[in-house]
């Protein structure tokens, strides 16, 4: 393994229960040596990337709060879709949340509040859920390849099988396929009490690359209203990909293929 490489994996070390790691630690997570893990430290530190926060315990840097920033402005999927989901907000009162998929999990990226969300919502701005809870992450689940969904299967079949799900991939895909039909996924608290969940797939250039989706306390949700959403969700959708086909035109100067989903 380089010492780039060990670096770079040095950072995912850190979670929501590694929050500060001691260079022990860091030995132990990486399978190096002390020293190793000690000059891997100091590189992180001379990036601002990581800081000792205390006698011999090390937590992030400011540098990644930067970074953070400079995402929020420059990411071309945010800066597409943020006046969207602000109208969208308006439309439904839900709270909407802009998803990424990120190798075996789903993270949110942007999110604006709504005043019928429910109290608590889990997919936090950075937050790793899985690919098999709530309906932000079932609309980017049910568009995902074959050799995907074998590898989701291979690493985490104790957790899809505990969700319901099967775990092997023919069983899998038929699965996947009937929801698929469906269009707007839908999720009751699936992820937090007293949530209600609507979510459709992105795509950039043919591409899948996110969800977009509103969240609302179920008490406020009547059976009429699930059609409404649904249809507001996927006129935004589509909002989003053509500014990202646009974005894709003035960056290389071609206009992409007409765009067909899987």
């Amino acid at each position: 393994m380089s010492r780039t490489l060990k670096v770079l994996q040095l950072l995912r070390l850190y979670d929501e229960r590694h929050a500060v790691l001691r260079a022990e630690d860091i030995a132990h997570g990486l399978g190096v040596s002390l020293a190793t893990a000690y000059r891997c430290i100091e590189d992180l530190e001379s990036a601002g990337l990581l800081e000792c926060i205390a006698s011999g315990l090390y937590g992030l840097g400011p540098a990644i709060v930067q970074m953070d920033r400079q995402i929020r402005i420059a990411d071309p999927l945010i800066n597409a879709a943020s006046d969207v989901a602000s109208d969208l907000c308006e439309r439904t009162r839900g709270t909407i949340l802009l998803c990424r998929l990120h190798g075996l999990s789903v993270l949110c990226v942007h999110s604006v509040a709504g005043s019928a969300a429910p109290p608590r919502v889990g997919y936090e701005r950075g937050r790793a859920m899985p690919l098999h809870r709530g309906a932000p992450s079932r609309a980017i689940l049910t568009h995902l390849p074959a050799a995907t969904l074998q590898r989701l299967i291979d690493e985490q079949a104790a957790a899809l099988g505990r969700a319901g799900w099967p775990t092997r991939l023919p069983a899998l895909q038929r699965r996947l396929q009937a929801l698929r039909t469906q269009g707007v996924q839908v999720s009751l608290a699936e992820v937090d009490a007293g949530a209600q969940g609507w979510a459709v797939p992105l795509f950039a250039a043919q591409r899948l690359i996110g969800s977009l989706s509103v969240v609302r306390h179920d008490a406020g949700v009547v059976p009429d209203e699930h059609g409404r959403v649904g249809e507001l969700l996927r006129r935004a959708a589509l909002r989003i990909e053509a500014r990202l086909e646009d974005i894709g035109v003035r960056t290389d100067g071609r206009r992409s293929s007409q765009r067909t989903r899987p």
